[in-house]
């Protein structure tokens, strides 16, 4: 499953950056740390089963056995972001996967009890009391698959419904998981969870393992997944304490001086004026790279020396200054920071946003913009880790995050090996999701072999027919990028 993720502004970072300087001739260094930032970490085969090493502190206990953690400040950035605003429809994440052939629905239902067992989050709910945010676990949670006859017409509808459905932040359950039987033999699982306690990452460690304890329920075999060394709210404690000193008041200084003047990127909008209220309803469309392109871009970022992230930000950004003849643009770009081995496995929210600011003025040739960006980058990604909620109060323009972040750029890999369930044949079969947070997303997925542009948008800013000509253009943009480094990048 690659997650629809309609994320709300205000989200957390975690485990700190060094805060070392990259040095402007060490390529090499730029672009191992962005590619680690970046990256989605994939875990690697699976190991035998051991024992989880201890957690550390965990917080009190309840007499009814819950453990109550303070709520990391991703989740309490997270919490404030849903009190309204454009996207205020909950954050969710969604994913669906199409089973084909005998499936053991007991055995699946058992395998999901087995995850929310395994993974803190899955049993979690947040509570205030005054001025603080607690997440609560609860030592056990009965939560069952649910089963639906559903007709494959009516998938959309059903998507619908389920997102409309409130999540209760304070009762849960914050994830559910839906069968849908198209027939004997066909069905979607249809998982949806809320962003306060997952991201991107945590859809495909939740998949992986369900996977596994689908098959030793099958098998009447051990699942074969490591021990989690650490709990999350061990973590979120950690994080605190680092952007509570030094650390935090470094990164605030940072991006004070980096944001100095910055503005929204001007939207090709072809709808309602941007300067009137928008809504929440979205479209979607994916368009695939020709093999010609994708192959032009592998070679281009092999010469560069630097990663396709850098590649599509530099297309997209260049996008927007011819489309809007804006110089200045200033991207939205999540960053995914499970750099230490012993989160890679946990079900959480392990994300933050920095503001990708490039400076086209002067017409600069493609390979310099590319240097510029390449190198900006490593410097942006280094100082992630404070949340946007806690960064606001540190800029002299309130809400300049918000707007800034109005429009969104994201390059991610896709599953380096497909997930298996005993017996059946596998599909992603991604949910329609109704909502956008923001006016104007574009991804670029990618694996060793092909590319593919998605971009979400809002309905009252953009027609499907200018989207599909704005993906057109960026498609040939990274052509001529690709064959032509040399070429003023604003033609």
């Amino acid at each position: 499953m690659n997650p629809t993720t309609p994320t709300a502004p205000g989200k957390a970072s975690g485990p700190a950056t060094p805060a070392s300087p990259v040095s402007r001739d060490d390529l090499e260094a730029r672009r191992r740390l962005e590619a680690a930032l970046l990256a989605r970490r994939r875990p690697p085969a699976p190991a035998p089963p051991t024992p989880p090493a201890p957690a550390g502190p965990a917080g009190p206990a309840a007499a009814s056995g819950e453990t109550r953690f303070r709520a990391s400040l991703a989740q309490e950035g997270m919490w404030e972001s849903l009190r309204g605003g454009f996207g205020s429809t909950p954050p969710l994440l969604l994913g669906a996967l199409r089973l084909r052939g005998p499936l053991d629905v007991p055995a699946l239902d058992a395998a999901w009890q087995d995850v929310v067992d395994r993974h803190d989050q899955l049993r979690g709910t947040l509570h205030r009391t005054g001025d603080r945010l607690d997440l609560v676990i609860a030592p056990a949670l009965r939560l069952p698959v649910t089963v639906t006859a559903l007709d494959h017409a009516d998938y959309d509808r059903f998507t619908r419904e389920q997102v409309d459905r409130p999540v209760d932040l304070a009762e849960g359950p914050l994830a559910r998981l839906h069968l849908l039987r198209l027939a004997d033999d066909d069905h979607l699982a249809f998982l949806l969870m809320h962003h306060i306690i997952g991201d991107g990452r945590s859809v495909e460690v939740l998949v992986r393992d369900l996977s596994a304890c689908y098959l030793a329920r099958t098998t009447g075999t051990p699942a074969a997944l490591p021990g989690l060394p650490v709990r999350y709210g061990d973590h979120a404690a950690q994080h605190r304490a680092r952007m509570t000193g030094p650390r935090g008041a470094e990164v605030a200084r940072y991006w004070r001086e980096r944001l100095d003047g910055a503005e929204p990127a001007v939207l090709p909008t072809d709808r309602r004026p941007e300067s009137e209220p928008g809504s929440p309803l979205g479209g979607f469309l994916e368009k695939e790279l020709p093999a010609d392109v994708f192959d032009a871009l592998r070679e281009l970022a092999r010469r560069a020396r630097t990663t396709f992230h850098t590649l599509g930000l530099v297309a997209f950004q260049t996008l927007l200054a011819r489309e809007s003849g804006q110089r200045d643009i200033s991207v939205r770009v999540p960053v995914s920071y499970r750099d230490g081995t012993e989160v890679r496995d946990l079900i959480a929210d392990f994300s933050n946003d920095v503001v990708a600011r490039t400076d086209l003025s002067g017409n600069p040739a493609f390979g310099e913009l590319i240097a510029q960006v390449h190198e900006r980058s490593a410097r942006d990604f280094a100082h992630h880790d404070l949340p946007a909620h806690l960064l606001e109060d540190h800029l002299p323009v309130p809400g300049l995050l918000d707007r800034l972040f109005h429009v969104q750029f994201t390059a991610e890999r896709d599953l380096e090996a497909p997930v298996r369930f005993a017996g059946l044949t596998l599909a992603q079969e991604m949910p329609a999701d109704p909502y956008v947070s923001r006016p104007l997303s574009l991804r670029l997925r990618h694996d060793d072999r092909h590319a593919r542009v998605l971009v979400t948008y809002a309905l009252d800013r953009f027609s499907p027919e200018r989207i599909a000509r704005l993906a057109d253009t960026y498609t040939e943009l990274i052509r001529e990028m690709a064959a032509h480094p040399e070429h003023p990048a604003l033609g």
